[in-house]
């Protein structure tokens, strides 16, 4: 899985993970907190090398998507967003021994809910600004049962409309493996 005599994953190589977030906040303005518990996968694909430092790679997410089930909601969907603007994500060797790295993802999300409250038809929002996971304590890469992180809360609005936020994901701790 690294390149021949390094670390890290070469270029082009297409990692698979499946994820676990168990009881994510999500704020919804018209009912307040709901507790969530996303099942679902991502996908890497190794884009390019990074220079300086101690070495890294630039992965590109090439697919994303969990989903929950709400006794209120119904099925609620976080997926990649149609759009190529998502910042490239990092793999950074931090120490070569003992073996650590620094894991930055970025993602853009459509959040579909299919029965949103106060009108109980399907709503599509998107983050109103992309969405940063990290673990900068890896042993291994790809993940193996590793936690990532979110940054700090993102706010979601109608699409076209982004000023007008309506939800908020107030935290994303999801546990990542490799799914070969």
């Amino acid at each position: 899985m690294t390149s021949p005599g390094g670390l890290l994953p070469p270029v082009g190589l297409e990692i698979p993970c499946s994820s676990h977030a168990a009881d994510v906040p999500l704020k919804i303005d018209a009912v307040g907190m709901v507790q969530l518990d996303f099942k679902g996968g991502i996908r890497l694909r190794v884009e390019s090398n990074i220079g300086g430092g101690v070495g890294g790679v630039r992965l590109k997410i090439i697919g994303e998507e969990y989903s929950a089930d709400h006794p209120m909601l119904g099925r609620v969907t976080l997926s990649q967003a149609d759009i190529d603007t998502t910042p490239l994500s990092l793999l950074e060797i931090v120490s070569a021994t003992p073996q650590t790295f620094r894991n930055t993802l970025f993602h853009d999300f459509i959040l579909s809910i299919e029965k949103f409250p106060g009108s109980d038809e399907p709503v599509v929002l998107a983050n109103t600004k992309t969405m940063t996971t990290l673990n900068n304590s890896l042993r291994v890469f790809p993940p193996q049962g590793d936690v990532y992180q979110m940054q700090e809360p993102v706010s979601f609005a109608p699409i076209g409309n982004p000023g007008r936020v309506v939800a908020q994901l107030m935290n994303l701790p999801i546990t990542r493996s490799h799914n070969p």
